[in-house]
């Protein structure tokens, strides 16, 4: 019997509410220190392109990196030069090769680029997340859509594999020769949305929920695995509290305290036994560590929270990477005039971003990575 048959039905259904201590990573003294002659830091964005005065504002993407030294500006290139109109792009990773791979899509073909080679993924609409395996091999998901059904999908190479039960594929993770996949079906009965992850491809039950209602929603945003298993994050709605923000750990299900009704998990990573959450509470864009209490008690413990906005508009956190403790995480914070102001944080501090982001419009950041140069 697999591993994942013997978890109990309590294991499966049972959840926790885990309060999080505040803290302040810039004055924390264990966060070792970041420099870009050290680390590389690329991030991707998406940005509206005005034509001219008359014409509808079509969105385009951009890979966002620091300099090598602290004197060189940040640099900005454009994903497809030439063809950039209404080019996305949803997700970035570093290969084995020390190459940029992104995912995204363009007009009604998902795409991922290696460097600036451009590959096209059959039977796709978009591709919204990508890792590359040890050997090279590339791994994406995403979703097609046919009519106004979608379908999620994920690609090993080019070649496509159909995730049964699954309306869109969110991120992904490698691991020990496995892929992990987050994202969400649709209940047949009443098109309610179901979180949902893949391994290898294969169909899972859906993660469990605080209780079924046609109000109550959920989607799976990003997973991690390791040794111990996996975590994935996303939010679940409430009829009562608007959205709850989910941690599921190897199917059990985890709730964060949380102070605002607008609440999402949107990314996790792990390094060293720490589990590293980030979204937003309310208003507030946060990123929290965490661990797991045992390998046999799938509970969160040693929770701390990490406050990067102030809370006077709404802010979050897309994504976030970890190396050798550092922690970047990019988002964005909303304007009074509901504009969107690009945000990255390394160790909690706010990174200046440069003037080349000025001349664009509606700048909202989605991935970041940070790789040892």
């Amino acid at each position: 019997m697999c591993w994942k048959a013997k978890l109990s039905y309590i294991a499966l259904c049972a959840v926790a509410l885990t309060a999080c201590k505040n803290d302040d990573p810039e004055v924390d003294s264990n966060i070792p220190p970041f420099s870009n002659a050290e680390y590389a830091v690329y991030m991707a964005f998406t940005y509206d392109s005005i034509p001219s005065a008359t014409a509808k504002s079509i969105q385009c993407s951009g890979i966002w990196s620091n300099g090598a030294n602290d004197s060189d500006l940040p640099s900005v290139r454009k994903l497809s030069p030439g063809r950039d109109e209404g080019v996305q792009v949803c997700d970035i990773c570093v290969g084995p090769d020390n190459i940029l791979y992104a995912a995204g899509y363009f007009g009604k073909a998902a795409l991922y680029w290696q460097g600036d080679k451009e590959v096209e993924l059959p039977e796709g609409l978009a591709a919204t997340g990508i890792g590359v395996a040890p050997d090279g091999t590339v791994y994406t998901c995403g979703f097609e859509k046919e009519g106004s059904i979608e379908t999620a999908k994920m690609w090993v190479g080019t070649t496509p594999t159909l995730l049964k039960n699954g309306t869109r594929a969110n991120k992904l993770c490698l691991y020990n020769n496995k892929c992990y996949i987050a994202g969400y079906g649709n209940n047949p009965e009443n098109y309610a949305e179901e979180a949902r992850i893949w391994i290898d491809g294969q169909s899972y039950n859906k993660l469990s929920q605080d209780k079924e209602s046609i109000d109550n929603t959920a989607i799976a945003n990003d997973i991690i695995a390791n040794e111990h298993g996996w975590w994935c994050v996303g939010r679940e709605r409430s009829s009562v509290v608007g959205f709850l923000p989910k941690v599921w750990i190897n199917r059990s299900n985890n709730n964060l305290i949380r102070e605002g009704a607008a609440t999402s998990l949107n990314c996790v990573d792990y390094e060293n036994d720490i589990y590293y959450i980030a979204g937003n509470d309310g208003n507030h864009a946060k990123y929290w560590s965490a661990r797991q209490k045992s390998e046999k008690e799938n509970r969160i413990v040693d929770c701390v929270e990490f406050d990067l906005s102030d809370g006077s508009t709404f802010a979050t956190v897309e994504d976030i990477d970890v190396i050798n403790g550092i922690v970047a995480c990019c988002g964005y914070v909303r304007s009074n005039v509901n504009s969107y102001i690009p945000k990255l944080w390394i160790n909690g501090k706010e990174i200046p971003l440069g003037e080349k982001l000025n001349k664009y419009s509606n700048v909202l950041p989605c991935a970041v990575v940070i790789v040892r140069r």
